[in-house]
């Protein structure tokens, strides 16, 4: 449905040479009562422990009335997003992650950085539950719990 930058934020006064370490976290979030599922990939650039650089990039996935059925388990009264389905999704969000940091980096005149590669299947293991809301106002989401996984 949409790919967001929530946020480019590059901190160094001048880039620094060498290697920098690259955190990364993944987070889901849904409105069920709207049958959206928000996926946000957070990646944080460092040199010595000092932050020099955050992209935040979020994908939002709409599912028809009949696939969101299918997910429905109704002895819990949640919706369960297959563990393949969430690997999917984390792949699609790392890839627009990929092609902004290009752009933006450009922009910005620092050097071309590249995300590392990221395995979602390694990562994602285990399916997804959301509890079923009711129909709420605009704009509530339904977050999980903690982070889904760092690298």
């Amino acid at each position: 449905m949409d790919v967001r930058q929530l946020q480019f934020v590059n901190l160094a006064n001048e880039w620094p040479e060498g290697e920098l370490q690259i955190n990364n976290q993944l987070q889901f979030n849904a409105e069920t009562d709207k049958r959206i599922v928000r996926c946000n990939a957070n990646f944080e650039y460092k040199k010595n422990d000092i932050t020099q650089l955050i992209l935040g990039v979020q994908t939002v996935f709409e599912f028809t009335r009949d696939s969101w059925s299918t997910l429905y388990q109704l002895d819990g009264d949640q919706w369960v997003l297959p563990a393949g389905l969430v690997q999917h999704m984390a792949d699609i969000t790392i890839g627009s992650a990929r092609g902004i940091m290009a752009v933006r980096s450009e922009e910005a005149g620092i050097p071309k950085q590249i995300l590392p590669l990221i395995n979602p299947g390694q990562m994602l293991r285990n399916n997804i539950a959301f509890k079923r809301q009711p129909q709420q106002p605009a704009g509530n989401s339904i977050p999980l719990d903690g982070t889904l996984g760092n690298a």
